[in-house]
């Protein structure tokens, strides 16, 4: 026998057995591996068959059990109670005699515990006393921890690599301006509503917990919970239907909705302005006679302005168009008298060229008036169209015939024209003032 190593609790030692030696038997106070590292040989228990043994097998023989002392185990396991699992670093004695002293102590659950914290667990609680000695029974002592748990928000300095996405979110509300064929009048409207919340994070894993203890519902940031009215802008040449896309009402504005976790989006619907196209009573269009467009209402955006509509009665039809002759000859009326032929005409310019001239419009050429042959409705004189020419009207001032009152009207019979400036006054030089501006 040739020792290798000899230690407290582990002796090593190469044995050579001479062939067909046979040794006696014998007890082992401690558990005995052989090791078979050339030739061969057998290997017997006692109440167990031979076991052949030959280079590189492993057999072990384990310490014969005293019958009148019992054994026992004692186990020390750290368990995880967020993730029901154990951890590593727990401790057992293994099996030993009843009453041999148990190598590990409360100080060592205690310094493992700490170790433990330091990984960002906390003690719950422990199960079963940790004995000083071998007890008749095997024995387990488990310690309780759990991961801590800890509020992140997004005024939170570290947040433990949680995603920004998960504690705030911005949600807009679009309001498009468009026609039914889809196509856009307007910039789009576009509203924007802030929402924040707290987490609860796993300080161990870094994950956000659902449902935490420190978790929050989403908060809306600020006191107003509802968007802002959008208005709706005028469309020349179109009018806004009465509700939106979604059926919200619509007038010069769109009431904001309810700010909610998504986004918002509706529609103004535009339709384009129509017109009236004066027909003969056979429906054919009449030649010279312009198509009266209707005009957008700058006070509700969903509507237009009334047309003036004289319906033609009986057979014939004249026409008279009051032309502002400084404005690229602008209509400023049209009179249409209808009636059967043959029957006399009596319509006159005189009310018509007062009241314009009331506004500060001059008379040039009253080219109904002035012509002939429209005593009466005749086929001849059928769908004629006759102008009244106007014109701007001035007003000249001076020191002593007609002075000027700077802030008064230029126009005494319309409050609403022009006001007189302090550069009328002036009377070193020749003023002269426009009726309409």
């Amino acid at each position: 026998m040739n020792p290798l190593a000899n230690k407290a609790n582990c002796s090593i030692s190469n044995v050579l057995f001479e062939p067909g030696c046979i040794n006696h038997w014998h007890m082992h106070t401690v558990s005995q591996t052989l090791v078979c590292v050339a030739g061969e040989g057998w290997v017997q228990e006692e109440g167990k068959p031979a076991h052949k043994m030959t280079p590189g097998d492993v057999y072990v023989v384990y310490k014969a059990k005293n019958p009148d002392v019992q054994q026992a185990t004692v186990t020390v396991i750290y368990h995880d109670d967020t993730d029901d699992k154990n951890l590593p670093g727990g401790w057992t004695s293994g099996e030993q005699d009843e009453g041999t002293p148990v190598k590990y102590t409360q100080d060592d659950i205690n310094k493992a515990i700490e170790g433990w914290k330091k990984k960002h667990y906390h003690y719950v609680r422990i199960d079963g006393t940790l004995p000083t000695t071998i007890p008749t029974q095997d024995t387990t002592v488990t310690v309780h921890l759990a991961h801590n748990m800890i509020p992140v928000n997004p005024n939170t300095p570290d947040k433990h690599g949680v995603n920004p996405d998960q504690l705030t979110e911005t949600f807009t509300s679009t309001l498009h301006y468009q026609t039914k064929e889809g196509k856009q009048l307007a910039p789009d409207a576009v509203q924007s509503s802030n929402w924040i919340r707290q987490v609860t994070v796993d300080e161990v894993t870094n994950k956000v917990v659902p449902d935490g203890e420190y978790t929050t519902k989403w908060q809306l940031i600020g006191n107003d919970d509802r968007y802002n009215n959008f208005n709706v802008p005028v469309e020349i040449g179109y009018v806004a239907g009465k509700t939106t896309k979604d059926g919200a009402p619509v007038t010069n504005i769109v009431p904001g909705q309810i700010k909610v976790q998504r986004n918002l989006e509706d529609t103004v619907i535009y339709d384009k302005l129509a017109g009236i196209i004066p027909v003969d009573p056979e429906g054919t269009p009449i030649p010279g006679v312009p198509k009266t467009p209707y005009k957008n209402d700058p006070d509700n955006q969903t509507k237009d302005t009334d047309v003036p509509y004289v319906p033609i009665i009986g057979d014939g039809r004249i026409v008279i168009n009051y032309v502002d002759q400084d404005n690229n000859d602008a209509i400023l009326d049209t009179a249409t008298p209808t009636g059967k032929f043959g029957t006399k005409i009596t319509y006159t310019t005189t009310a018509e060229i007062k009241k314009l001239e009331n506004e500060g419009y001059v008379l040039v050429k009253d080219g109904y008036t002035d012509s002939t042959g429209h005593s009466e409705f005749t086929k001849e004189n059928n769908n004629n169209v006759y102008e009244v020419i106007m014109k701007h009207g001035t007003v000249t001032y001076n020191p002593h015939d007609n002075p000027a009152k700077p802030g008064e009207p230029i126009n005494p019979n319309d409050p609403n024209s022009p006001k007189v400036t302090d550069n009328d006054v002036d009377y070193s030089k020749s003023v002269k003032e426009p009726f309409i501006m």
